[in-house]
């Protein structure tokens, strides 16, 4: 695979996109939060991944982010499982807890 020589202008203003976009998506996530949305946190990663890679490309081209892409695939989706189950876990125990605590009070 032959390098890329890096366009400095191009690597300027697409860093100037990620870190306007960092900005902008870390008020989204703080407002997700103050919603109390449950389970956004690997959505949360899985967007914010994706938009760091596609802002590489002008920089690195589209091959070789091609293939990170499938690095944070292989490792994010294993990730993205265990949380999913975890969360719904946690909310089931909450559920059963809660029953179990309507019931003592109604006895």
């Amino acid at each position: 695979m032959q390098q890329k020589d890096i366009f400095w202008l191009d690597f300027g203003w697409t860093l100037a996109a990620a870190l306007l976009f960092g900005i902008v998506f870390a008020f989204v996530v703080h407002w997700a939060s103050k919603r109390q949305m449950v389970g956004q946190t690997a959505w949360a990663v899985v967007v914010g991944v994706v938009v760091t890679l596609l802002t590489m490309i002008p920089v690195f081209g589209l091959d070789q982010v091609a293939i990170m892409s499938c690095y944070f695939g292989a490792t994010g989706i294993p990730m993205i499982v265990e949380y999913i189950l975890r969360v719904q876990s946690e909310i089931q125990q909450d559920k059963e807890k809660a029953k179990g605590l309507a019931k003592d009070l109604l006895k």
